[in-house]
């Protein structure tokens, strides 16, 4: 398999290639502008230059012919000839601006003619600009232009090198200083897991390293919490089974399954087993993958007190017809073990009311019994605890856990609450959509 490639050497790559294109486009442009800049400058000297030979060539005194002679010393001259001789090769772009802008200067483009010649026993290669005089049409002023083209290359490469070797340097610090922070919370990602405070190793990093750091932490806490979950429904479970498990073993024993009332006890034990379990699955099965979908909340209820064994002790508040969007396997099972609760624990008559509060839609159940420790009110909810510090009583601990946990999967919450006449008010509350006025 091909090894990918560590992130200092992208981020050394990357940053190179972008420090490199940058250096590129900045000496593109400002030779660009250098050789603007030197066309308007030089162009003005040659046709000063121009201008001043032409007019010392028409002149015979001994002074002029001093400045002539040392004019061409620095390689201006002025030649009688027909035309310019015949370029060899192409001049440089920057002598071509440096005609073209003399020509302007002196009002007549044509008078300028830029040529390149080729080497000679007595003279040198290079660009020469021939320049018409105004006062004799067969004089030309030439002035030979050097050629810096080979040192110009040989600047520009050397300057390239030294800034590639600077932005590889740099490129080199930045992904390094990037990339320590990922190295180091790869390196302590098992502490960080495990739930041990990173603030220190992390100093100094960027923002999103500290947002990775805190989801991965936030992530081991959820595998820590379901950890502790499972090992809390494993003790729960062993203890809830080992009582009717233990009955029924004594009662086949004693060989009770021929008395009508053992028998009818044994089926209990069996009942009971078969809703610890069918608890425990359900927890263990939370309902996030169900979709939501819209229903009537009126029917689901009405539907409920339909299947319980005592319909008439409860009373159902609430409007003959109220859509809403829930998860209704989840939503069904839910307010299943609230009233399995309020019967279990309270006394009746029953309340099941649902409808809108400002901007939630509420579910409530209520009852007349002794209602919950006041001491335990906050901490119910928890997985496998009564309100019964014993355990000796009937049901899992699991029945609001589990409403708990579907209210926080529709957004919501669970509340619950002692009545002032007597009994305990659950109250499941979701946020619900903006209603039409």
């Amino acid at each position: 398999m091909k090894r990918a490639p560590a992130t200092f050497s992208l981020l050394l790559g990357l940053l190179a290639l972008a420090l490199t294109l940058a250096l590129a486009l900045a000496a593109v442009l400002s030779m660009r502008t250098g050789r603007q800049v030197t066309g308007k400058i030089y162009g003005r000297l040659v046709a000063a230059a121009a201008l001043a030979t032409d007019e010392l060539s028409a002149r015979s005194d001994p002074d002029s012919m001093r400045i002539l002679g040392e004019l061409r010393a620095l390689g201006i001259r002025a030649d009688v000839a027909e035309a310019p001789p015949a370029g060899a090769g192409r001049t440089a772009p920057v002598v071509e601006d440096v005609g073209r802008i003399a020509g302007r200067m002196l009002g007549d483009p044509s008078r300028v003619v830029v040529t390149r010649t080729a080497a000679s026993p007595t003279r040198p290669s290079g660009a020469q600009i021939w320049i018409r005089s105004t006062s004799k049409p067969g004089r030309w002023i030439v002035l030979h232009a050097l050629d810096y083209r080979n040192e110009m290359i040989g600047s520009t490469l050397l300057a390239a090198l030294i800034a590639g070797l600077i932005a590889l340097a740099v490129a080199a610090i930045a992904a390094r200083r990037l990339t320590r922070p990922l190295e180091s919370l790869a390196a302590n990602a098992h502490a960080l897991l495990a739930g041990n405070p990173m603030r220190e190793v992390l100093h100094g990093s960027p923002r999103e390293v500290h947002h990775l750091a805190d989801a991965i932490g936030a992530a081991g806490a959820r595998l820590r919490g379901a950890a502790r979950e499972r090992e809390l429904m494993l003790a729960g479970i062993s203890h809830d089974l080992r009582t009717p498990l233990a009955r029924l073993r004594l009662a086949l024993e004693l060989g009770d399954a021929s008395d009508p009332e053992r028998r009818e006890a044994m089926v209990a034990d069996l009942q009971q087993l078969d809703s610890a379990l069918e608890q425990c699955l359900s927890f263990v099965r939370d309902g996030s993958d169900e979709a939501l979908r819209e229903i009537d909340m009126a029917t689901v209820l009405g539907q409920l007190l339909a299947l319980r064994e005592h319909p008439d002790d409860w009373q159902l508040d609430g409007p003959a017809l109220l859509p809403f969007a829930v998860r209704p396997t989840l939503l069904r099972r839910a307010i299943g073990n609230l009233m399995d609760n309020a019967e279990r624990h309270g006394a009746a008559p029953f309340r099941l009311g649902m409808g809108f509060d400002d901007e939630h839609f509420f579910l409530c159940v209520a009852d007349h019994g002794p209602g919950a420790p006041p001491a335990l009110l906050d901490r119910l909810g928890q997985p496998f605890l009564r309100g019964d510090p014993s355990r000796g009583g009937a049901g899992t601990g699991l029945g609001l856990s589990i409403v708990k946990r579907a209210a926080e999967l529709h957004g919501g919450t669970l509340q619950l609450r002692n009545a002032p006449g007597g009994g305990l008010v659950a109250t499941i509350r979701l946020p619900s959509p903006p209603r039409p006025h």
